[in-house]
């Protein structure tokens, strides 16, 4: 096809005449939406500047942090995206009735035709996700590293990072260990369980799990004890930052949309930061258990499903109430607050996490050098069942234990889950907490002072209305404490022990000073 069939060449543009470009005939006479759709994704899909994803033709533009994300591509912007791969030109009536090619520009039904045509999606590459470092996999049961650039393996796109340093095992695990030094975690199984989040991602982009990996949840026993930090920190060995998902219930900007928004931008450490009372969200729980896609809505663009196992997601709270299948699903890491006046340390680029960006590449290379390691000892995995995401367990249960020579990972984990989905539980830990912070340790306290000390420090209590006496409430306070010490007299929470006992108490304003039997509530430091 030569210019000399294209009509009226000074509609056309003097840009375009010179820019060498093909020639695409948009669908008119005999070319089809098919026909079109093949040859101007076929000049796309070798630039790797397009993809499909859920039956969407996605861009990658620019956040304001730098990072890119992903975008449904809509008609509109594709109109003049369109005109950088070729020349548009359609058949139309010329003199003496023929047809002839003449330029123009595409419209914009025909564009949404043409990115919603099944060509878009077979001839571009497939993404499954996005990560700002390269990843670690086997080829022919040899490690390799895939740098920046389109991963046809793992349908992952690393869009930034350097290749990482070889870093020997030795060095590479009191590395990863010096990164936790900064936080006081609940138990040894906490901070096990820490280090094994920093590395699933890796050990999932990597395709060495094939199954799920659960959720981050860091709790913490007061403000301030480092609980997002260590996200952040966590995100920043790979390069990345977290996605903020917003708290809000129903409607625009809740937790929902604000997932599904998060989720076909494609980054994978995704954040529910600071939830506090009862975090249940049932499109995130289907999420986390979704077998193959798991639809998205997008505004104006209706549905883009997505990879659900491309995605880490982290949730942080001072004392969050989940529902038990969320709780199932969670790799639970508590931390406490620093004594007061504890003084963190300083790198010559900063605080902990700014000399981790400055390093991201040395610590890319630590985790590594730890797959390296469980990688050449044969892929093993312990026999470890106390986790419903089965293999990831085993595999990090293996990893910590054998080449980190901790505990195992999931030592007081159930009674984590347990009292996270108990809305009881939930409640009694926040009372512990009080009391340990009013200094009334080893001090018999009532049901009444129980409900003082709940009304003083602004704690919920399960099934109290707002607005009721305190008659009622210690009622209910007391038919909680029942339930909790149905078969037993001592409750561990965290580094405390709550026990129950019958004592006579004296009777508040009596005349004759006498006493009546009562039960009380002891908190003792383990």
């Amino acid at each position: 096809m030569s210019d000399e069939q294209i009509g009226d060449m000074a509609e056309w543009g003097e840009k375009n005449k010179a820019n060498g470009l093909p020639l695409v005939v948009l669908p008119s006479g005999t070319v089809t939406i098919s026909d079109c759709a093949q040859q101007l994704f076929g000049l796309i899909a070798p630039t790797k500047k397009l993809f499909a994803r859920g039956g969407a033709v996605m861009d990658l533009v620019g956040r304001d942090d730098g990072l890119l994300v992903l975008e449904v591509l809509r008609p509109a912007a594709a109109r003049s995206y369109f005109e950088k791969f070729g020349r548009l030109v359609a058949w139309r009536k010329g003199e003496d009735n023929k047809d002839i090619l003449r330029p123009v520009h595409c419209a914009h039904d025909m564009a949404d035709a043409l990115l919603q045509s099944k060509e878009a999606a077979a001839v571009l590459p497939r993404v499954r996700g996005l990560i700002n470092c390269p990843v670690i996999r086997e080829v022919d049961g040899k490690l390799v590293v895939a740098g920046r650039g389109y991963d046809e393996a793992t349908g992952l796109l690393v869009t930034d990072g350097e290749v990482p340093p070889v870093v020997p095992l030795e060095e590479a695990v009191a590395a990863v260990w010096d990164l936790h030094e900064e936080f006081e975690f609940q138990s040894e199984g906490d901070k096990a369980r820490a280090v094994a989040s920093m590395i699933s991602l890796a050990l999932k982009a990597g395709g060495f799990i094939k199954g799920r990996v659960p959720a981050d949840v860091a709790e913490a026993d007061q403000s301030q004890a480092g609980k997002t930090y260590r996200q952040k920190v966590m995100a920043a060995i790979y390069n990345e930052r977290l996605v903020l998902v917003t708290c809000k219930e129903g409607g625009v900007g809740s937790i929902d949309e604000s997932l599904s928004q998060a989720l076909v931008a494609g980054r994978p450490f995704i954040q529910l930061d600071n939830f506090r009372g009862r975090f249940d969200s049932a499109h995130l729980e289907a999420f986390m258990t979704a077998d193959g896609l798991f639809p998205c809505r997008v505004p104006y663009r209706g549905e883009v499903s997505v990879q659900p196992e491309n995605y880490f997601i982290c949730l942080t709270s001072n004392g969050v109430n989940t529902t038990p299948d969320f709780a199932k699903r969670s790799n639970i890491i508590r931390i406490k607050k620093k004594p007061a006046g504890f003084e963190f340390r300083k790198f010559p680029e900063g605080e902990l996490l700014e000399h981790v960006r400055r390093r991201q590449d040395y610590y890319l290379g630590c985790v590594f050098a730890v797959i390296r390691e469980w990688h050449q000892q044969g892929r093993l995995r312990t026999n470890e069942t106390r986790h419903d995401f089965r293999e990831w367990v085993q595999v990090v249960d293996w990893i910590l234990q054998k080449i980190f020579k901790t505990v195992p990972i999931m030592e007081g984990h159930q009674q984590a889950q347990e009292r996270v989905s108990n809305p009881a539980l939930v409640w009694l830990r926040n009372v512990v907490l009080a009391i340990n912070e009013a200094g009334e340790v080893d001090r018999a306290l009532t049901a009444t002072d129980l409900h003082g000390l709940c009304e003083g420090a602004d704690i919920t209590i399960p099934g109290l209305r707002p607005g009721a006496d305190e008659g009622k409430g210690k009622k209910v306070i007391g038919s909680i404490m029942a339930k909790l010490f149905r078969d037993r007299d001592s409750i561990e929470v965290e580094a405390f022990d709550v026990t129950r006992e019958e004592r006579y108490v004296a009777r508040d304003n009596a005349s004759d000073g006498g006493n009546f039997k009562s039960k009380t509530y002891t908190v003792t430091r383990r």
